[in-house]
């Protein structure tokens, strides 16, 4: 599985504390094994929350990485707050 990140996706990355990086680079590690296993990907929060194929994870209480997947690639695309994810989503 290869992994993609978009510049926004690093540009939100960027702007997080020394504490959230770390977060997101635990669970971007947990994050392939958690697609293909139900039971791993319930404990991240993974959901789908568009119709198109966009997922999101759980980093803690406050962020949401967004991402999709398709043909053996996952594209990071956003790591934003809930209310940053909704405004995403509405841009589509």
């Amino acid at each position: 599985m290869k992994i993609a990140l978009t510049e926004h996706f690093q540009g939100d990355v960027r702007g997080l504390s020394v504490e959230q990086r770390a977060a997101v680079f635990e669970v971007l590690l947990a994050l392939p094994k958690a697609l293909g296993s139900p039971h791993l990907h319930a404990g991240l929060g993974m959901r789908k929350i568009h119709r198109t194929g966009i997922w999101e994870v759980r980093v803690g209480l406050g962020l949401r990485l967004v991402f999709t997947f398709a043909d053996g690639v996952l594209t990071l695309v956003r790591a934003a707050d809930h209310d940053e994810v909704r405004r995403y989503l509405r841009n589509l």
